[in-house]
């Protein structure tokens, strides 16, 4: 069987890569890649050969739609031959599978932006166990036969084979540190009224050595003026920032979910009103801290310990969407 992957954004790498090392032996992949943030240097770093298609368009709506539209166009022209897809969010495959007449597997877990055409298109859904599946049934008409779910989180998968690299901190200067990941301002999920707090971070953390991330070269501007901060020149591995930082804080959520369940200190300082069910229940379990108040952040990045890592768990999450994918793939083969 061929198996088609699109990826869109840098987190859906990490996911899929124990899922194309689990079924390489015995399918074939098609992989194609829009150039956003680290998603194409991180195909590079782990030897997945891909077909460039598209961008990232920026944060305009309008702009986006269009994009969306002609990226679509682009992939029915220039995808290979396939007989299955698998992506996360659906929103530039389910279009193409449908139209060739080839079933998809959509996997998410963001229950508050749902993709009319995804969840109208696809075939099978692939989500955690807390996702409100209830809209996705009675607005999107989606059959429950068609939602397949699991007891954990997507970042589960592929922190299930995550061992630590010893040689990671001699990558940055220093040994004791934290992580600050800006907010994407110019993503769709982020009101368009949105600010950074980062600068108020750098601010107040200006006694800790810090490992910056920008998403975009105009963000690096917020470190003028510090020697604690480093800048790095590529991509770093980071679950390794995950694992060896003191704590993550991030205006996402990828990041603070890694950390939570690798059992460092977590901090999201997302601008949205709304956060995923899944950082919800983070939240809740006392893994996830969420502030934009720069003064509880510090004295929760103060008093935070680090937890034990839930890698264990990882491995029974991961072990049960391999089975979901396999039983979807063996109703075609």
């Amino acid at each position: 069987m061929i198996i088609w992957i699109d990826f869109t954004n840098t987190p859906h790498v990490n996911f899929f890569l124990p899922i194309i090392r689990h079924f390489e032996k015995d399918h074939e992949f098609v992989v194609t890649a829009r150039d956003f943030s680290e998603t194409l240097p991180f195909l590079d770093k782990n030897g997945i050969n891909f077909k460039l298609i598209g961008t990232h368009k920026g944060k305009s709506k309008i702009r986006k739609v269009l994009g969306l539209i002609s990226r679509v166009v682009r992939l029915l022209f220039y995808v290979p031959k396939f007989d299955l897809s698998m992506s996360i969010g659906g929103q530039n495959a389910t279009p193409i599978c449908f139209v060739r007449g080839k079933p998809s597997i959509v996997l998410s877990d963001n229950d508050t932006s749902y993709k009319y055409h995804s969840y109208k298109l696809g075939s099978y859904f692939v989500l955690p166990f807390y996702y409100d599946t209830e809209p996705l049934i009675k607005k999107y008409g989606v059959k429950r036969s068609q939602i397949h779910t699991y007891n954990g989180f997507i970042e589960d998968v592929y922190i299930a084979d995550y061992k630590p690299d010893k040689d990671f901190i001699n990558k940055i200067p220093f040994k004791d540190f934290i992580t600050i990941r800006p907010e994407n301002l110019k993503a769709s999920y982020v009101p368009s009224d949105a600010n950074t707090i980062v600068p108020e971070l750098f601010a107040k953390f200006r006694n800790e050595n810090i490992l910056f991330l920008p998403h975009y070269k105009e963000e690096r501007k917020y470190a003028d003026g510090y020697n604690n901060i480093f800048i790095p020149n590529g991509p770093l591995s980071g679950l390794d920032m995950c694992y060896f930082t003191k704590a993550m804080l991030t205006g996402a959520g990828s990041f603070a979910r890694e950390a939570a369940i690798l059992g460092t200190p977590a901090v999201s300082f997302f601008p949205g009103k709304y956060f995923l069910t899944v950082d919800k229940i983070m939240q809740e379990k006392g893994w996830e801290f969420k502030s934009r108040n720069t003064d509880e952040i510090f004295e929760y990045v103060n008093n935070a310990p680090k937890r034990e890592s839930q890698i264990k768990r990882s491995k029974n999450v991961q072990k049960e969407v391999i089975e979901i994918i396999e039983n979807i793939l063996r109703k075609y083969s």
